[in-house]
Parts: C-alpha cells; structure tokens; sequence
C-alpha cells in the first residue's frame, strides 16, 4: 500500500496534466455549460480523447450538479462557492471492495465531527480529488447507500492502494482501492438512497453513457484510419458501414435519453425507462463495434495501434461495471405482468 496525495502526484502524470488542461479550459466550474447538453458533448470530446480522463471528468460533473443543485442545502456556502469556481477537484465513488480488499466504509464519529473508516473500490481519479461523494454504510452490515462528501486531503486518513489495479486499460485513471481511516465528512447528502432519486441519476447514467460515446468515436477514427490506408474490399466495407451505423444508434439513442432528462427537470415523467433503454442498448451496440473494430484491423490494429487498443480494452471495463442484467430482468418482469418497467 502507498498513501498519494494530489499534492505529491509527478508532474509528468497524465491524468495530472490532462485535468490542468480542462481546468485552463474552464470546463470544471458549476457554470462551465450553457445546458446539458453543451456538458454531454464535452463529457464525449474528452473522452474521445482519452476514456481515462473522461471517466473522472464525468466523476467531477456528477459531483457538481449533486452539490450545486440536487443538495445544495446540506453543503456550506463557502464549500459551495469553492465548488463553484473549480478550486476543487471533486468524484463520487460507490462501488465497494471485494472479500479480501478490506472491510466496507462505515460512518463514524470522530472527536471533531463524523468520519468514514474502511474501504471503497474503483475510485476514479484517487490521488488528484480533493473531495469525493462517498457511498458508505450507518453500521458495518447496513445498505452502502448512505452519500457522504468525505475531505480527501487529511493526512493519514487516505491510504491509495496503487497495486490494487493491475490492469493496463484505465490505469490512467487511477480507479485505485482506497482505505479510509478517520477520514473527515463535510456533509451528510440527505439519506440512504438519496443518490438514485430521479432525474439526478438518470442525469448521472447519462453523462457516463456519454463516455462511453467518445470511445466509440476514437475507434470509429481509429478503424477508418486502417481501411482507407488500405484497398479495401466489399466486406471491408459492408463492416465499417456498420460499424458507423452502431454509432449513428448510440446517437439516436444519447439524444432520446437527454430529452427524458430534460423533460423529467421541467417537471415531466420520470427518465428512468428511457435511460434504461438507451444503457441496454448502447452496451450491445458498443460490444458489436468492440468485435467488428478487431475483424476490420486485425492483430496488428490490436497490438500497434495503441489509441484502439486503449479504446477498446476501457470500454470493456466500462461496459462490465455497469451491470444491466437486473434492469433487463425488469422490463422482461413488466412486460409479463403489465406493471411499468
């Protein structure tokens, strides 16, 4: 185990230099955006350029319309000005570790306040946040579901585990297993659950759709590239026209589910069935591209070209920690019984 803080991470680090250059962009401020989707569409560029880096500035938007607008009330109004201004660099970590990676994080007390102690895994970005949503439990055997926004900066109450994530695809993101300690809780964000209440978490399911979208753009960039450098054949072709048919799908698709959203806002139906819909069908299609991306280029493409082959292994990461069989299970469930999915 290593403990890194933000301020200890190598200057040649790249996700370090990658969120300097958002931040330069004045793309982490509350009010970077004119809409939502002006924010999609720059969730999907950086993406596009790197899933790393897209996966924790999704992270940070999350976080900030959580904290600006969803429960404004539960944070200070000087914490909310320094989120505001981008003076700090925010995620929102739920997923928990495994057997063997350490108990859960559990809400405590300290001597100057509450405090999460035990571990969480995935944790985007960890060692460049100076503040996380931390999805934790009330007693060690509860629901892990309670959303605390925990300081990441308090020397000796972050452990980073650095060797925890061995694998080469978004090893730039730095998704570490991370170990609390006494860590200190600015503010309690409502109750168990308050995290999944609609449109917020649909608006979260969308932007992180929306990275998946710029991989799929860098293989679409990436696959063309292979066959114009080459004379290609009928069945060359018919692939790649599919392939960019699957991409015009998961654009139909982002646009239908950001319309939900908005509407959900203004007051309308919940998004949930739509946004559902849209996960379920954008993980098939992106899986088709993942295959036919290979067919089209071959070994080579898979082991030489390293934005393909960056693109590809992330997404499959992606793909599989979002787990949609129990959302399918529902709409199979409601389509049996004529409830709503």
């Amino acid at each position: 185990m290593s403990t890194q803080q933000r301020d200890t991470m190598p200057s040649t680090d790249p996700l370090g230099a990658g969120w300097e250059d958002l931040r330069d962009r004045g793309l982490l401020t509350g009010d970077a955006f004119r809409d939502r989707a002006e924010e999609l569409a720059a969730v999907r560029a950086v993406a596009g350029t790197s899933l790393a880096l897209g996966r924790v500035f999704d992270g940070h938007r999350n976080a900030v319309e959580r904290l600006l607008r969803h429960r404004p009330q539960d944070v200070g109004s000087d914490e909310r000005a320094a989120i505001a201004a981008a003076r700090l660099a925010l995620g929102v970590w739920g997923a928990d570790p495994a057997p063997g990676d350490g108990a859960p994080a559990v809400l405590g007390h300290g001597p100057g306040g509450p405090v999460i102690t035990g571990a969480k895994a995935f944790c985007s970005g960890a060692g460049l946040l100076d503040q996380a949503i931390v999805l934790v439990r009330r007693t060690p055997d509860g629901p892990p579901i309670l959303p605390v926004l925990v300081d990441l900066r308090a020397i000796g109450t972050v452990e980073i585990d650095r060797e925890w994530f061995v694998g080469s695809a978004l090893r730039e993101s730095r998704s570490d297993l991370v170990t609390f300690t006494g860590a200190p809780v600015l503010a309690v964000l409502g109750e168990e659950g308050s995290l999944s209440e609609d449109p917020w978490i649909s608006g979260d399911a969308l932007r992180s759709s929306a990275v998946w979208a710029g991989g799929v753009d860098t293989i679409v960039r990436r696959v063309v590239a292979h066959v114009a450098a080459r004379d290609p054949g009928d069945a060359d072709l018919e692939r790649l026209g599919r392939i960019d048919a699957a991409r015009a799908t998961v654009d139909t698709w982002l646009a239908a589910a950001l319309t939900a959203v908005e509407r959900a806002h203004d007051g309308g139906p919940t998004p949930a069935s739509a946004v559902a819909a849209m996960r379920l069908e954008l993980t098939a299609r992106i899986r088709a591209v993942i295959a036919d991306a290979a067919e089209l280029t071959g070994s080579r493409g898979l082991v030489a070209d390293a934005e393909l082959a960056a693109a590809r292994e992330g997404l499959d990461v992606l793909l599989l920690q979002h787990r949609l069989g129990p959302v399918a299970q529902r709409r199979g469930r409601a389509l049996v019984t004529g409830a709503v999915a």
